[in-house]
């Protein structure tokens, strides 16, 4: 044992100064260390129980339950007695301080307890309703977890997405449920591995009607037949409509949100006897819960619709980030296929090559969030540009110009300026062998654009982009070939297209306009024989990062936004 004999006695004398009766300390096989002792707490003698791991410093700390005994739910205590200290976020603590910690955590989980027990002989249960979610899956924390993907208190056509089983021939099937859906929305698929099986929605009126298992009882065959006593005649007629196999979906209106617990199980409607009877938590998978968890407050007007033109390294991982913002629709645009070479730097995989790379997306992003709006279309940015009019357009909210083609790009940027669309554009490339990257934003009837960049100093038109990193008076081809002309590809990495599409993303979510510029800090182009540039130099003495307004790049004659 690594604590040694002294320490381990000054915690049983510890728990002795405190009431503690019937001390007993057990040595765990699993690295722990557990005092198991009696405790009047409030009137009544409670079994409880210390376990801490066997080391000299503690990262983790102890842990104090109520051990097996007849005690009511009390909040602050999990059904397996578990007493919430912590939820170790932010915690700290001297780790090497096992005495003190010893004394902290078992003070502090017997002023919880005796609080708890007080609350319930007052009759006051708001606390437990609080958290009654976390109260419910320490109940059922080992049966598997469903996920809803859509919030079931907005839809009257839920469906449950199961996984079906013959454990024996000649026996129903057993249905594993994997998700809850909105079957208005989202068909329930009819083919393997999938059933749908429509569900029972049960709301209940008030909290107070849910029936809450004591300490250490579980949600079983009883219980339910107690809690379906509290129902009305409608919502039993609703249950007893339905096949032998059912799903209930058991709604508790808890003080903050709804609680929900899935309720599955086969009933002989003749002797009225239950098998396979089981409760599942429900796991919130819908958007809206989910954007509420990460406290980014929108930035976006009512509709938020966004085009990515070009799906490739950085179009992907700008997909990737705005579906998990407060965007309702993207429009993926790319007329080309994954390939094995695209991977190292891309969000699809080896799964997705040889796939239409809008396609694949489209599936991988609606996999991870089923509720997001995408359509795909598999053609160029122009030939879609051309299907939209200035009323379409105008439900727009930004387009992602990603296609690493400036000819195409610039093309683009000219003919929104016919349309009577304002349309926010934010366009990202990057430079050769990851030295920097830059972002554009801008309107597309207002002034300053991307030909902007495209004009000298003495505002003369340019084939050359005036933001450059490096300039190359020595011909060096930029591109590198490895299986011949075929496999031609610019050299930069994931972590520099992923730069580059999280500020692109950024633009969009806070609706920014202006230039920023990125460039490697360790690395120069003088390393790679290219001439540094002013932008460069300007860019790294602003710590890699150099933001410049519309009205700093903005030509007057400009072709495109000035005419």
């Amino acid at each position: 044992m690594t604590i040694n004999d002294g320490l381990q006695q000054s915690f049983e004398n510890y728990i002795r100064s405190i009431g503690g009766k019937n001390i007993e300390s057990e040595d765990k096989k699993d690295g722990f260390i557990g005092i198991d002792f009696d405790l009047d707490v409030h009137g009544q003698t409670i079994p409880l129980s210390v376990r801490y791991i066997d080391q000299k410093r503690w990262l983790l700390l102890p842990t104090v339950s109520v051990a097996q005994c007849n005690l009511p739910a009390l909040d602050h205590v999990g059904n397996n007695g578990l007493i919430c200290v912590t939820d170790h976020q932010g915690e700290m603590f001297d780790s090497g301080d096992l005495f003190g910690l010893f004394k902290y955590v078992v003070d502090t989980a017997i002023g919880i307890l005796t609080n708890s027990l007080k609350s319930y002989q007052a009759g006051n249960r708001i606390a437990l309703y609080e958290e009654i979610d976390g109260y419910n899956q320490t109940i059922v924390s080992d049966a598997p977890v469903i996920v809803a993907t859509h919030n079931p208190n907005q839809s009257d056509s839920l469906y449950a997405w199961c996984i079906n089983y013959t454990r024996q021939r000649n026996t129903p099937q057993f249905y594993h449920i994997k998700y809850l859906v909105d079957g208005a929305s989202q068909h329930p698929p009819s083919s393997s591995p999938y059933t749908a099986i429509k569900v029972t929605k049960i709301s209940l009126p008030r909290i107070e009607d849910f029936v809450i298992p004591n300490l250490f009882e579980s949600f079983d065959e009883n219980w339910w037949k107690q809690q379906t006593s509290k129902f009305s005649e409608n919502q039993l007629d609703s249950l007893q409509k339905k096949s032998n196999f059912k799903i209930v979906l058991l709604e508790i209106p808890t003080p903050k949100m709804h609680t929900y617990l899935v309720v599955s199980y086969y009933q002989d409607m003749t002797s009225n006897k239950y098998r396979d009877f089981k409760v599942q938590t429900l796991q919130r998978g819908w958007r809206e819960y989910l954007l509420n968890r990460t406290g980014v407050e929108s930035q976006f007007p009512s509709k938020k619709t966004v085009v990515i033109a070009g799906c490739g390294s950085v179009g992907s991982r700008v997909a990737e980030i705005l579906a998990e913002s407060d965007i309702d629709k993207l429009i993926l645009v790319d007329y080309d296929d994954m390939k094995t070479d695209n991977i190292m730097r891309h969000y699809l995989g080896i799964q997705d090559v040889n796939q239409s790379k809008v396609s694949a997306l489209k599936n991988c992003l609606q996999q991870n969030i089923p509720e997001l709006e995408i359509v795909a279309y598999e053609t160029n940015v122009l030939n879609w540009l051309n299907s939209q009019n200035s009323e379409q357009l105008s439900e727009i909210h930004s387009i992602v110009l990603a296609t690493g083609h400036p000819p195409t790009e610039l093309e683009v940027c000219r003919r929104l300026y016919t349309y009577e669309a304002n349309v926010h554009v934010v366009s990202g490339w990057l430079e050769a062998y990851g030295l920097g990257g830059h972002i554009l934003g801008f309107r597309s009837n207002e002034d300053a654009c991307l030909k902007c960049l495209y004009y000298d100093d003495n505002g003369n038109p340019s084939n050359y982009i005036k933001t450059s990193l490096f300039s190359n008076p020595s011909g060096i081809v930029l591109s590198k070939n490895i299986t011949g002309c075929a496999g031609a590809f610019t050299a930069y990495g994931s972590v520099h297209a992923m730069k580059t599409a999280v500020i692109m993303a950024e633009y969009i979510i806070e609706n920014k306009t202006g230039l920023q510029s990125w460039c490697a800090t360790n690395k120069l182009p003088t390393d790679y024989n290219l001439e540094t540039t002013n932008h460069q130099e300007l860019t790294l003495q602003n710590g890699g990062y150099y933001p410049q307004p519309l009205n700093a790049i903005k030509v007057a004659g400009c072709s495109c936004c000035s005419t």
